[in-house]
């Protein structure tokens, strides 16, 4: 280690030491969630043997996050920094959202020098595709079978998930249940803040890019008059030569 680096506090050496496992089980419940989902036909012990799998795992990340708030120094500041953990406690279908931070966590160790907008865009691309994938799920769970459901196929309830959240909204597919109202809400939510974020990231670029041709054109600029000047002063030194080559020696 670079001696120059600080010392790892015990919180840090927590993360570094549980984020893989961590990221394993989000994977894991991401397949057993989408399994329970999407096969309709599960045996009665099976499917308890996945939700009794689920439940293991959400104790898992409710302890790592209590363990993670203790090692604290200041807890406040942990939660309010830490809303997507808070948020993969509390809402258990949530979890899988676990890789976007290790999404950015592989980028960062990848290349330090990543700019914050690349962050940024690395942790909205990748939410943008797990929420899709969840309220999908979700939705599906919730509609599928329910009477006057239009929903008879998970690619309809990602195709409703697409729908919702660009807040396009054709209409030709919509919740029936409680539950389904409930995820399309949510989903709505995000999809807001998601594309307000798209435009205001694309926007924040354009615009910068415009400010780089400017500067550039500015600097050619100040090139070119530095240029003229300096032909003008050596036409001016050319023409006095000149006139001292033509005088009469003395």
């Amino acid at each position: 280690m670079d001696s120059s680096e600080a010392p790892l506090t015990r919180r840090q050496r927590w993360e570094r030491a549980t984020n893989l496992p961590l990221m394993a089980l989000a994977v894991v419940f991401l397949v057993l969630y989408a399994w329970r989902v999407l096969d309709t036909d599960v045996s009665p012990h099976l499917d308890a043997a996945l939700v009794w799998a689920d439940i293991a795992i959400w104790a898992i990340f409710a302890v790592d996050f209590a363990v993670r708030l203790r090692l604290s120094t200041d807890r406040l500041r942990f939660v309010r920094k830490h809303p997507l953990d808070l948020l993969v406690v509390l809402v258990p279908p949530f979890r899988p959202l676990r890789l976007v931070r290790a999404a950015l966590l592989l980028l960062d160790s990848l290349n330090r020098a990543t700019k914050p907008r690349t962050r940024l865009v690395t942790f909205v691309a990748t939410s943008s595709l797990l929420i899709l994938l969840l309220s999908s799920l979700a939705f599906f769970d919730a509609e599928y079978g329910a009477p006057e459901s239009k929903i008879k196929t998970f690619g309809d309830a990602l195709w409703w998930s697409a729908v919702s959240v660009t807040t396009v909204g054709y209409g030709d597919v919509y919740p029936v249940t409680t539950e389904g109202r409930l995820v399309s809400l949510v989903l709505m939510t995000l999809g807001i803040g998601l594309i307000s974020f798209a435009i205001g990231t694309m926007t924040s670029w354009v615009v910068e890019q415009l400010k780089t041709v400017d500067d550039a054109a500015d600097r050619a600029e100040r090139t070119l008059t530095e240029l003229v000047d300096e032909v003008r002063s050596l036409r001016a030194e050319v023409a006095e030569l000149r006139t001292r080559a033509q005088e009469p020696p003395g």
